[in-house]
């Protein structure tokens, strides 16, 4: 894939400093380190938030089986505010 992309400010200032400090040789080399960058760092972070729940899941799956926890119906849940699901459902 070919992109043209013209960097102005602060983040031209990003670039040139990569490039200064030696950490990147051109500016298309730059671009594609913080591409790289950002994918490690948030893209990866939804994948661990994504195991994190999938496996607190399975915990309390296992603790109600277990007997450990309880599950509630909607109107237990909600307690005192179970009228509001009611009058919605009207």
């Amino acid at each position: 894939m070919n992109v043209h992309v013209r960097l102005t400010g602060d983040v031209a200032k990003i670039v040139e400093q990569m490039i200064k400090r030696g950490r990147a040789a051109s500016m298309t080399e730059a671009i594609r380190i913080a591409l790289l960058d950002y994918n490690q760092r948030h893209l990866s972070r939804e994948e661990l938030l994504d195991y994190l729940a999938v496996k607190k899941m399975q915990q309390i799956d296992k603790e109600t089986k277990e007997g450990k926890r309880r599950v509630l119906n909607a109107k237990e849940a909600l307690g005192k505010y179970a009228y509001i699901v009611e009058k919605k459902k009207r």
